[in-house]
């Protein structure tokens, strides 16, 4: 195999769930519980499903426990973690994540849905819960990447 010597198309910048600087960072390891494996994605919300054993689910209405962070650490034939296994969640740093909206810029709040725990930039909606002392920091959105972005969570 030949080594590449120019950059993959949509690997610009990050990838989702990696953190993105160097800089205070704070994580919770959890368990994961969410209604469906395939909303594990890594980048996304996660809050507490129950907080007696620590468990967390994607979305969900509950406290927020962090973004799902570590996505290399897990050797996976899929693109998402599966229940019962134990992830990452970061609540203060900088991490690559994938928008579902476009056109965020820097400074823009950030906000998740209720549901899957994917990610938006603006003002929270029906559906929607904001994150607290979040936005999108260092990272505007491109016409290479239009949703990755990299948000800052900060205490």
């Amino acid at each position: 195999m030949a080594i590449p010597n120019q950059i993959l198309p949509g690997l610009v910048s990050g990838i989702p769930g990696e953190i993105a600087f160097d800089g205070p960072t704070r994580a919770l390891s959890a368990l994961i519980a969410s209604a469906s494996d395939a909303v594990n994605v890594f980048g996304r919300a996660f809050t507490y499903a129950d907080e007696a054993v620590e468990s967390v689910q994607a979305g969900g209405t509950g406290k927020f426990a962090g973004i799902m962070i570590a996505p290399k650490s897990h050797a996976l034939d899929f693109d998402y973690a599966l229940n019962g296994g134990v992830g990452e969640f970061l609540f203060m740093g900088e991490v690559y994540v994938q928008l579902s909206t476009t056109g965020g810029t820097i400074g823009d709040l950030v906000w998740f849905d209720n549901t899957t725990g994917a990610l938006g930039h603006g003002t929270a909606t029906t559906g929607q819960t904001q994150i607290a002392n979040c936005e999108i920091s260092r990272h505007n959105v491109s016409a290479e990447t239009p949703t990755l972005a990299v948000i800052k969570l900060t205490q």
